[in-house]
């Protein structure tokens, strides 16, 4: 007995266009690869935008401490219009150091008195995204240090006035300097206007 929904003529009409019709395998693999392009796509707009996240976070310290990490080899000009060369051996709270200056010789400058850091060409950038500096210590506490040792410096000032001689004691917001000469001078230097202070090492 003939089931009544199909007509004893009927034929079969073959695959049915769509989603189960035609080839199966072949449109598999083409959504396949257009997910794979639509994710590549998303990451690349992801990583393109965390960039530019970490580049909007940058800040001067940061970058001064992934360039210390990384041991590159920078110059540093200051507002003063000094110029140091050399490798960055650390950065402080309110300072960086810069060695190699000279014949061994390095340099403290105030984070304040840069002017700029430039690295040599063709070198990887670097973003800087850090919130807290590589090391709490602060200017003002490392030159107390070299006071404690009697190193003869080069004391610079915020309107360029330079000072040459024996870091004899350092107060509470003054640095005491012996210049030289017979007999020698004394200089008195507000710790708030030092901006750089070189050393030989």
């Amino acid at each position: 007995m003939e089931r009544p929904d199909r007509r004893p003529d009927a034929r079969d009409p073959g695959p049915v266009p769509g989603v189960i019709g035609g080839d199966l395998a072949a449109r598999l693999e083409r959504w396949a690869a257009e997910a794979r392009v639509d994710e590549a796509a998303r990451t690349r707009s992801r990583e393109r935008w965390l960039r530019r996240q970490a580049e909007e976070s940058g800040t001067l310290a940061g970058v001064l401490a992934d360039l210390s990490e990384a041991g590159r080899a920078v110059v540093v000009h200051s507002r003063s219009g000094r110029i140091h060369r050399g490798t960055l051996r650390a950065v402080g709270a309110d300072f960086v150091a810069v060695g190699g200056i000279g014949a061994g010789g390095s340099a403290l400058v105030a984070l304040a008195a840069v002017a700029s850091v430039r690295t040599p060409p063709g070198e990887r950038r670097v973003v800087g995204d850090r919130d807290a500096p590589a090391s709490p210590v602060r200017l003002a506490d490392v030159v107390a240090g070299m006071a404690a040792d009697r190193e003869r410096v080069l004391v610079v000032t915020g309107d360029g006035d330079a000072v040459a001689g024996v870091l004899l004691s350092v107060g509470r917001d003054v640095a005491v300097v012996q210049g030289e000469g017979e007999p020698p001078a004394t200089c008195y230097v507000p710790l708030a206007a030092v901006t750089e202070v070189m050393v030989d090492t």
